[in-house]
């Protein structure tokens, strides 16, 4: 038993006890610890307090129910009915007492049922004697318990009749193998695992009177000499599983092998309910092709798969709401002919609050900030953009630091009692196999450096011990992120070093290595390990114990970035020690993204009090501001101009890229402008601790000064001035006529002061990057903590006393923003006048040693909500310039789709 089974025992124990204090909690640690006499020997005073309070923590720990979307709100719930079957059910009661065996506390468990009976129960109604097929999508966050969630689905739909189920794992043999593992534990009850010493796993341990049947292995997909089945698909009597890779041979070798094990003379497999679960279902499965007719081959396989059955269900899950589903086809008519389009329903997951998620390390209010280390030392040793050929001359610093803070983040596991939990840090540098060769064996000359040096130092008293220069690197590197930020002191970590350092690992993680991240076979001692990888690593799988992640990839797009984020889950007793390595533009795109979506899913659940329909939400999601940049990813390959059309409602836009050629001409631009505002007539202006606000300016005036600037409409897309302006002339004869307008001087700002015209304006500094484009075109983009130009509150401006308490009640009427900083996007909500902001900036490179730029002029629009049908405005997305700067992410994309169709 280890300090972790201890843990879980003991929150098993009090699932079912009235109270759950602090005393109760260690009583029954003590008691708990007395039954296992090797363990209570080698656990002292501290970890078994630590252990309490963490299980006071889980103990605690709240989750908000999932909410939806439906098509038809007519649709008949059968579930409920069927409720009184459930004296009958096995499969879900047995997956649940396994949760709550593993640590699950109360709540979350019910919190699970409700949410596994909400999307089980908008499934088809597997009794059902006619023919049906349903359409339904769950969004879940990256690396959230998607997983958990859906094998919950597969025990409960199993419980109620579904006896065909397939999981589509992504498109990585490494991810399929975890997932079959996964659903092994938590469905199947034994194991596939023929080096396993005991085939008893999971669920099973807790009972195997009932057995689904599987046909592929942690070591195999389906392959059909392998698919020994006697009876045919209509005579099964228990669930049948198959968990797959999404390729298209694999799916095609499927179809033909259903073909021959179905006995109805129709052609279809009636009468057998089928459930498709398609893991990670914006990567891949959509038609990407022009015509409907003629499909890309993953989702052909997967259509043709589905009209197999004649009671089928096709059930996908995303980590985000940008999902491709929405975005990719080429038209709202071609959206609406998917096939696969979720129609009939949409489930958003809410998260434990003991998920760290992008808002928590990125956000305005993320509580896990300085767990974010600035990287700016890379460029000549491993630049973002390099080619295949590159020869890494050696580790930036950075690097070598990130890695000894995963040494010293194993130490204080170590001393915590976790020692032999899993322990992993992920580096991500390169897309390219021979880089990350390199990369791997430098990491690895690293570590035998570090473990030299404790082997022969680490025992030694302190003074002695810190004279060898590697044990001081240490030293300094433990001062720099962890002294007085940790309980734990340097004398205790020095002596856990060489028990920490002794068994870790360094492994490269892509298609053509042999290495492998096998977790299961190292439950006993812990799987420690330094995982070098590229796209092997960004998306799906789970690294477990992820400490420490050194993160230089060049991406701009959303729903990459998002799945290239290992760092988001649960932490629970190790929180304090993650690090995560990145540059000041990854910093600021994740920011700006955790954002966006956190907006998006607020919209979700007003949509769902409106009673909206997943059409509606797509139209919404596809419609944002933010699918501007995948599009310009996903519609790279073509090198033409793509024309895509947005709404502006209820938004903000800003210049977050300025063109460095055309600074001295916008400078006086707003210079002129400022100047003409004060003498127009029936304008106001006032001066605020905000800076300058105009109020009452006509909309002409504003258009004018959208156009005359001159915006970077490559990079810069949403500011783009000609649908901009047409958005402002359809609607300035009625609801936004006239504007406010706030030139930004803030009274706390310490950057400086700028002469514009009459005015001295206090400067805004901003962290941005140096950049010239392929064109030769230089330019600046705002990065940093929220790639924004305005700072988090500046929204607010010209509302009155009622609009700001409106604001407020709107947002905090949202289920899960109690206890949050008011939104910019609740202020825009409740704006009755548009308002234009200008900023002058002190522009400042990452680099403390970086160039500055005084002066440089920026401008955003926060949009009021629009009250009648929403408009909306075509832009132009230049591809070329697009494939050209990004080239990385399409010849990714397409070693992906490679891989599909392999």
């Amino acid at each position: 038993m280890t300090l972790n089974d201890l843990e879980n025992n003991a929150i098993g124990v009090m699932a079912t006890m009235p109270e759950r204090t602090p005393e109760v909690v260690r009583s029954v640690l003590a008691t708990l610890l007395t039954l296992s006499p090797a363990l209570k020997e080698v656990t002292n005073a501290d970890q078994l307090e630590l252990c309490a309070r963490r299980i006071e923590t889980k103990l605690f720990v709240k989750v908000n129910d999932a909410s939806s979307i439906e098509l038809d709100h007519e649709f008949k719930q059968w579930l409920p009915q069927r409720r009184t079957e459930a004296e009958g059910h096995y499969y879900y009661p047995r997956y649940r007492r396994w949760l709550s065996q593993k640590g699950f506390v109360a709540n979350v468990l019910g919190v699970l049922d409700k949410d596994t009976d909400k999307i089980v129960g908008l499934l088809g109604d597997p009794l059902l004697a006619k023919p049906w097929s349903r359409r339904g999508l769950v969004v879940g966050h990256v690396q959230s318990g998607k997983t958990a969630n859906y094998s919950g689905v597969i025990c409960k739909a199993a419980d109620y009749g579904y006896r065909f189920i397939v999981v589509l794992a992504g498109m990585q043999e490494d991810l399929r193998a975890q997932t079959q593992e996964r659903i092994e534990e938590g469905f199947v009850g034994s194991t596939s695992d023929k080096e396993a010493k005991d085939p008893v796993i999971g669920v099973g341990r807790l009972g195997l009177e009932r057995r689904p049947f599987t046909l592929t292995s942690r070591a195999d997909d389906f392959r059909v000499m392998h698919a020994r089945l006697t009876m045919s698909i209509q005579s099964l009597k228990e669930p049948l599983v198959l968990v797959m890779k999404k390729n298209s041979k694999v799916l095609a070798n499927l179809v033909e092998w259903l073909k021959t094990k179905n006995k109805d003379p129709s052609g279809r497999i009636s009468g057998t309910p089928m459930l498709l679960i398609d893991d990670e279902a914006d990567n891949a499965s959509v038609n990407t092709s022009a015509s409907a007719e003629n499909p890309t081959s993953i989702n052909a396989r997967i259509r043709e798969l589905l009209a197999l059955f004649d009671k089928n269900v096709y059930l996908g899950y995303t980590a985000t709401p940008f999902a491709n589903i929405f975005i990719d086809p080429e038209s709202v008519d071609a959206m609406d002919r998917e096939d696969l389009f979720p129609r009939d329903f949409i489930v958003s997951l809410d998260a434990p609050t003991n998920y760290v998620s992008a808002a928590r390390l990125f956000g305005a209010d993320g509580d896990f900030a300085g767990s974010l280390i600035k990287v700016s030392d890379h460029a000549s040793c491993l630049p973002e953009k390099h080619k295949i050929s590159w020869r890494v001359p050696g580790l930036p610093p950075s690097l070598r630091q990130a890695v000894a803070t995963f040494l010293l983040a194993r130490a204080v596991r170590c001393s915590r009692g976790n020692g032999t939990s899993h322990s992993s840090m992920l580096i991500n540098v390169s897309r390219f196999n021979d880089v990350q060769t390199q990369v791997t064996g430098l990491i690895k000359s690293e570590v035998v450096r570090f473990l030299e040096a404790c082997q022969g130092h680490a025992a030694l008293p302190e003074a002695e011990a810190l004279r060898d220069p590697t044990m001081s690197e240490l030293r300094r590197v433990w001062d720099e992120q962890f002294a007085g930020a940790v309980p734990e002191t340097w004398g205790e970590i020095q002596s856990r070093l060489r028990e920490a350092v002794g068994p870790v690992d360094v492994r490269k993680i892509n298609s053509k290595s042999a290495d492998t991240l096998d977790y299961k076979r190292n439950e006993q001692t812990g799987l420690h390990v330094i995982a070098v990888g590229g796209f092997a690593l960004s998306r799906g799988f789970t690294l477990e114990g992820l400490t420490v992640s050194y993160f230089l990839r060049n991406s701009m797009m959303y729903d990459t970035l998002l799945q290239m984020g290992r760092w988001f889950g649960y932490r629970d007793g190790y929180a304090d020690l993650c690090r995560v390595y990145m540059t000041d533009d990854a910093i600021g795109w994740y920011s700006h993204i955790s954002e966006a979506i956190d907006e998006l899913r607020d919209e979700f659940k007003r949509m769902e009090r409106a009673r909206r329909t997943p059409r509606e939400f797509g139209l919404r999601v596809r419609s944002d501001p933010e699918s501007l940049i995948i599009t310009a990813r996903n519609k790279m390959r073509t090198g033409k101009p793509v024309r895509h059309s947005i709404s502006l409602g209820g938004t903000l836009i800003e210049t977050t890229a300025l063109r460095k050629d055309a600074l001295d001409h916008n400078r006086r631009l707003a210079e002129t402008f400022v100047t003409g505002l004060d003498g127009l007539n029936g304008v106001t202006v006032q001066q605020t601790d905000a800076g300058w606000l105009w109020s009452g300016v006509p909309a002409a005036a504003i258009r004018d000064f959208v156009g005359r600037f001159r915006n970077y409409d490559d990079l810069c897309i949403k500011t783009q001035s000609e649908p901009v302006n047409s958005y402002i002339r359809a609607r300035e004869g009625d609801e936004m006529p006239l504007w406010d307008v706030c030139l930004f001087s803030p009274s706390k700002a310490e950057a400086g002061e700028f002469p514009l015209g009459a005015r001295t304006v206090r400067l805004q500094e901003r962290s941005t990057s140096w950049d010239a484009a392929d064109d030769g075109i230089e330019y600046f983009r705002i990065n940093g903590k929220s790639s924004r130009v305005a700072s988090r509150g500046q929204e607010r401006v010209g509302l009155s006393a009622d609009e700001v308490t409106k604001a407020r009640d709107d947002f905090f009427d949202i289920p899960g923003n109690e206890g949050k900083s008011i939104s910019d996007k609740a202020y825009r909500l409740a704006r009755a006048r548009p308002l234009l902001m200008l900023h002058l900036l002190l522009l400042k490179e990452g680099d403390p040693d970086g160039r500055t730029e005084r002066g440089a002029l920026a401008w955003g629009i926060s949009f009021k909500a629009t009250g009648r049908p929403e408009q909306q405005v075509e832009y132009v997305v230049n591809t070329t310039w697009w494939k050209s700067n990004f080239q990385g992410d399409l010849e990714e994309a397409a070693e992906e789709s490679e891989q599909a169709d392999a």
